[in-house]
């Protein structure tokens, strides 16, 4: 049974269903439960691009991604700068979040600026911990540079996690247009 569990994750590539799974969970999952208990008129995750095809298949793809990139990189991370990477993620989460209160982008998260709901609460320690993950990967990508480019997978990884991105921050750019300029 052990060898055939091995053999489906070389084969298979399951060890990319639970960074996937949780990745959709934390990062959409949370949003689609509250959604069914919420009956206000502010919009919703699913009044959003950057919400429904991000946060529900972009960022757990690009995760997935910068999770492989981890597991081919794995000898050469230098854990000791993990705080540096969780402090800047903190930094970038707060950056985030005053920006769209700076913008008045009110939605359900944010029904007034500076104002978030117990979903707008849950959604920053979401993103806090989806940036500084990213930070890890791609800091660690960009240290050990040549070990990237000499492993094809790491280095398929690595650009595949930067398309997702690329294409969640245009779907995030096309929401705030839609949303902030009437």
């Amino acid at each position: 049974m052990v060898d055939a569990i091995q053999l489906a994750r070389r084969q298979v590539g399951l060890w990319m269903v639970a960074p996937a799974v949780a990745s959709w969970a934390g990062l959409f999952g949370y949003q689609w439960a509250f959604s069914l208990s919420y009956h206000g008129s502010m919009p919703t995750v699913f009044n959003y691009l950057s919400g429904v095809l991000g946060d529900g298949i972009l960022i757990p793809a690009a995760n997935v991604f910068a999770y492989s990139l981890l597991r081919q990189l794995r000898p050469v991370i230098r854990w000791q700068r993990l705080p540096l990477y969780v402090a800047l993620g903190f930094i970038t989460a707060y950056a985030a979040l005053m920006a769209q209160a700076g913008l008045g982008a009110v939605n359900w998260s944010m029904p007034a600026p500076y104002s978030w709901s117990a979903v707008g609460q849950v959604h920053f320690f979401v993103l806090w911990a989806e940036v500084s993950y990213l930070y890890v990967a791609f800091a660690v990508a960009m240290n050990n540079w040549w070990t990237l480019r000499s492993d094809w997978v790491a280095w398929r990884s690595f650009c595949a996690a930067w398309f997702s991105m690329g294409l969640f921050a245009l779907a995030l750019v096309i929401d705030v247009v839609r949303f902030t300029h009437p």
